[in-house]
């Protein structure tokens, strides 16, 4: 099994799922490649208030950072800045674009690539990140992506979506009814309200 979990470090659900997912990965031995989703390029930022088109632009500048150690380091590193920005947003309660030198640092990757954050050529390659994962899952949907690859079989699903993450124990069932249904060709959609708040 191979897997491609596309993530945007600004949504709180994905961050969950990712938390989640890297458990069974890691368990499991699973290779995955971490992709990135922009939401505010999905979601066209032109149209949404002034205060969320700040959020986005923030987003999208530390998102360049990301595409760019994606461009020159290694699949590890994309992982532990995402883990440390998502830690950063979702537990820190810290904009996303704060104390990116320790980030980095910590991450073991140059302090070079705060540079970046202005570099508009790297929006070319995050807007085809995200139009990649809309061709292979629909246009209805936002992160988490994950493309799970066993060898014979490729397919993509939008979630799953978590509130709070399991036991290893839960994690590893849900993984293999997560398999089934993303395999499965007949389910298209499964959905209900939330009802259990974000657990973070």
């Amino acid at each position: 099994m191979k897997v491609n979990f596309w993530f945007d470090p600004t949504c709180p659900w994905c961050f969950v799922t990712s938390r989640w997912y890297s458990k069974v990965a890691n368990e499991l031995n699973i290779p995955t490649t971490w992709e990135i989703f922009s939401l505010s390029i999905k979601n066209k930022s032109t149209k949404r208030s002034s205060e969320m088109q700040e959020k986005h632009y923030r987003s999208l500048r530390v998102l360049r950072i990301i595409q760019s150690v994606k461009d020159h380091l290694t699949n590890d590193h994309v992982y532990n800045l995402y883990t440390a920005l998502g830690s950063q947003v979702h537990l820190d309660k810290q904009p996303i674009d704060s104390n990116l030198k320790n980030i980095l640092s910590n991450c073991d990757i140059d302090q070079k690539f705060i540079e970046k954050m202005d570099d508009e050529s790297l929006d070319i390659n995050i807007e085809k990140s995200t139009n990649k994962a809309v061709e292979i899952c629909g246009d209805d949907v936002g992160v988490p992506i994950l493309l799970l690859n066993d060898g014979k079989n490729e397919k993509a699903i939008f979630g799953p979506v978590i509130s709070t993450i399991p036991d290893l124990k839960e994690s590893l069932e849900l993984w293999e009814h997560f398999k089934y249904i993303t395999f499965n060709e007949n389910v298209s959609e499964l959905k209900r309200k939330r009802t259990i708040p974000l657990g973070l």
